[in-house]
């Protein structure tokens, strides 16, 4: 396979396996510190099972292109409490409570594990969001995400009937910030508002930083082209160059040696003139 056709798929992949990793830690944090429906739970389930799923294949891709096998396992311990899915074999398989201080801790220290884990598997993506900057972009949604969402829940949750449970705050503050804005989760309080209004603003800062983080990046893109580009053209002449030197050193030496074989030809017929000489001589 062709190999930058190989590095796309890889990067694909890892964004993939990244964007369910970041959704399965976000939900798994809400689970243990937010009030959510009883049916959530086994939806989160079922997810964390796919992610740890993924996240099996993943290490086990990385592992494969290790030089040290055995060593890739003690570098990355935390990859075996990553790929547990806790709440699946708590909730679903030993049908536990939901709201069992033993998941939620469990879930918590899968939470830290799935987050260390998140770059040693995703290590192309890790790089081009460092290098990117899309990094800032990112945690900046997420702040505003979750502050934006508790604060509306803690302000609206018992005197706004729309509002029961955190879905619904998280709910509000997605559509609003993506601009979507379907109506069916409407603040009542006037700091409820106060918060729509804040999450509409930092939207357009959001959209602002991921755009000049990706146009940047784009930019970087294209400057290194050129200078990949600039290096071979250098590189190219410099080779013609030589080559050209090269010929030119044989056409010398190729000139020098039809010299030497005039002057002996000239020589010879000077000896076969002496030998004629020397041969009249003798009669």
């Amino acid at each position: 396979m062709n190999y930058d056709l190989s590095r796309k798929l890889e990067l694909v992949m890892e964004v993939i396996l990244l964007a369910f990793v970041f959704i399965d830690s976000l939900l798994l944090f809400i689970s243990v510190f937010l009030p959510i429906r009883i049916d959530s739970y086994t939806y989160i389930a079922y997810f964390d099972l796919v992610t740890s799923a993924l996240l099996l294949f993943g290490y086990w891709v990385q592992r494969r292109r290790s030089k040290s096998k055995e060593g890739y396992l003690k570098r990355n311990w935390n990859g075996i409490i990553a790929i547990i899915p806790f709440y699946f074999l708590g909730i679903i398989i030993l049908n536990l409570d939901s709201s069992s201080i033993l998941l939620k801790i469990l879930a918590v220290i899968k939470v830290v594990t799935l987050l260390m884990a998140a770059r040693q598997v995703g290590k192309a993506v890790d790089k081009f969001v460092s290098k990117s900057k899309l990094g800032y972009g990112f945690a900046f949604f997420v702040v505003v995400l979750l502050v934006c969402s508790i604060t509306f829940f803690l302000l609206e949750t018992g005197v706004n009937p729309e509002v029961s449970t955190y879905e619904d705050s998280l709910w509000y503050v997605i559509q609003t910030i993506t601009t979507v804005g379907y109506g069916d989760v409407v603040p009542i309080t006037h700091w409820g508002r106060l918060i729509g209004v804040i999450a509409m603003v930092s939207a357009i800062g959001i959209s602002s930083l991921l755009t000049a983080a990706t146009t940047s990046s784009l930019m970087d893109k294209l400057r290194e082209d050129r200078e990949k580009l600039a290096k071979k053209s250098v590189d190219y002449v410099k080779k013609l160059e030589t080559q050209i030197n090269n010929l030119e050193s044989k056409i010398v030496k190729e000139e020098q040696v039809k010299g030497i074989e005039a002057d002996l030809d000239d020589i010879k017929s000077e000896i076969n003139e002496i030998k004629e000489l020397l041969n009249k001589k003798e009669k």
